[in-house]
């Protein structure tokens, strides 16, 4: 079964998403928001389609501030049973958003999420080591995941050691990078995701959680395993996190 733990199902068509509930070989696309409409866009989303969940999260875009965080937090909590995960939340240094403010806002996102039990995917580019110095103080407390981490191996092993899990995108299949991560991880700490639309395997076409099944033909061809028993390790993963 495919298993997309970071889409982003209100940047596809509507078609698309009735293809995703259709398709029996996807078990769960969890949609990433970015900000509050996105959150409401979702959640109208995963009251629609059983096989869209919510992860309802704060993006550090540039126009971000601790008034929208306000609104977020009463979003969360009013719908807090509909919420499989907070994200996608972090920290960015090439948005334009003050740094220190990003770092607030996650930080206020983190202690969200760890007072209701939720896990974290988190978004880390180009501050992959500030990210992993804020997530060391909660590596007790929350199930954290990272997504697309694109930090350097000494800082991948960090994670490792910490027990964060990380969600290797479906552009594993021309990436270097993420095919090295897949081998030098543990199997137990990783999942498929696919950032829909976005980091396609597909030069011309745009991604899709379906495409879930390239990362599987790759895991395969790296861990010398079948892809029936990559899929199983992915769901078992899975299941370790979150609560379907």
């Amino acid at each position: 079964m495919i298993i997309d733990v970071h889409a982003h199902a209100d940047f596809l068509s509507e078609e698309k998403l009735v293809e995703i509930q259709k398709n029996k070989k996807i078990r769960l696309v969890i949609s990433n928001s970015v900000n509050l409409n996105s959150c409401k866009k979702n959640l109208e989303f995963s009251r629609k389609y059983s096989k869209i969940r919510l992860a309802a999260g704060l993006y550090p875009e540039e126009d971000l501030t601790l008034a929208e965080y306000s609104k977020f937090e009463k979003f969360v909590r009013k719908n807090k049973k509909e919420i499989i995960a907070i994200g996608e939340i972090g920290i960015d240094k090439i948005e334009k958003l003050n740094f220190e403010l990003q770092k607030e806002i996650f930080i206020n996102q983190l202690n969200l999420a760890k007072e209701l039990d939720l896990p974290v995917i988190v978004h880390s580019r180009k501050a992959e080591k500030e990210a992993l110095d804020i997530l060391e103080d909660y590596k007790d407390n929350l199930k954290i995941i990272l997504h697309c981490f694109s930090g350097n191996f000494n800082l991948i092993k960090r994670a490792v050691e910490l027990g964060f899990s990380f969600s290797i995108p479906a552009n594993i299949m021309r990436s270097e990078h993420f095919q090295k991560m897949a081998g030098e991880i543990p199997h137990e700490r990783i999942l498929t995701e696919t950032d829909s639309p976005l980091l396609s395997p597909y030069k011309e076409m745009k991604n899709e959680p379906s495409f879930i099944k390239e990362s599987i033909k790759k895991f395969s061809e790296i861990w010398s395993i079948s892809e029936d028993k990559v899929e199983k390790i992915i769901e078992e993963n899975f299941n370790k996190i979150f609560s379907v």
